[in-house]
């Protein structure tokens, strides 16, 4: 196999897989780049081809680990977390498919939707975005993302169980997508952006959630919430990179063989 079949293949992939761990679409360009240079350098350490998207979604992630690490410090989770996690794993539910036609969301409102979604499961722990990223946005089963994260299929459940309260809690009782009663519309905030040039500057006034506690609201589960949510997140579209980043991946690629 070589570069031009892994760039054609799986660099959208690449791509789409960091920008749902990362949320952040210049992060995203960044890690996939890298993550696109490392599979090629060590692509002779594949032994089975059929194993290569587990492979390259392993690299990715562990990418994605490293540069959070140096920027945050991030650390492996402990003992007694592991242990935490567990017991929250028992409250685990796996969710019934829904409908196509269960949730109904307009072709024009779709990409701002999608960026706010995003920015909401950064605002979840880093291990929890991690297993929810893998399999409420990227659809692998718990147990394969326990083996790429390396924990048990208990502990991998326990961070799902508290993304989706944490998620669930704030969409529950701000998005209009899952109840006409809530105040957040993103047909209000369109409407706004068109009549005000100064949009970015009266968002920062409005307080930010810096991160997500369902347990602070005293939320508790509600099936149709969590039906709604897992459907939204597992519908969002791919999205493609920008002409740019390909060329500076095509870029860095020269450079690598050059040395």
């Amino acid at each position: 196999m070589n570069f031009d079949n892994v760039f054609e293949n799986y660099s959208k992939y690449i791509y789409n897989y960091a920008l749902k761990l990362s949320c952040n679409p210049s992060v995203a360009e960044d890690i996939a780049q890298e993550t696109l240079i490392k599979v090629w350098e060590n692509i002779s350490q594949l032994k089975d081809d059929n194993a290569i998207t587990k492979w390259i979604t392993v690299i990715c992630l562990n990418t994605f680990r490293m540069r959070m690490r140096k920027e945050k410090g991030v650390r492996e989770l402990s003992y007694e977390e592991i242990n935490e996690l567990e017991r929250d794993g028992t409250f685990f539910t796996s969710n019934d498919p829904l409908p196509e036609d269960y949730v109904i969301v307009d072709e024009s409102i779709k990409e701002l939707q999608n960026g706010c979604f995003l920015a909401m499961v950064r605002r979840l722990t880093l291990n929890q975005r991690m297993a929810f990223s893998l399999v409420d946005m990227f659809g692998l089963k718990v147990d394969e993302a326990a083996e790429i994260l390396e924990i048990s299929k208990s502990a991998t459940k326990g961070l799902l169980y508290r993304a989706r309260m944490n998620l669930d809690s704030f969409f529950g009782d701000h998005c209009n997508l899952l109840s006409i009663d809530n105040p957040c519309s993103c047909s209000a905030w369109i409407e706004f952006s068109k009549k005000r040039s100064d949009l970015q500057k009266e968002v920062r006034k409005i307080k930010l959630v810096n991160y997500l506690d369902y347990k602070e609201k005293e939320y508790g589960y509600d099936e149709e919430v969590r039906k709604k949510v897992k459907y939204l997140y597992e519908n969002m579209p791919d999205r493609k990179p920008s002409d740019e980043w390909y060329k500076s991946v095509i870029t860095a690629f020269n450079k690598t063989n050059e040395n």
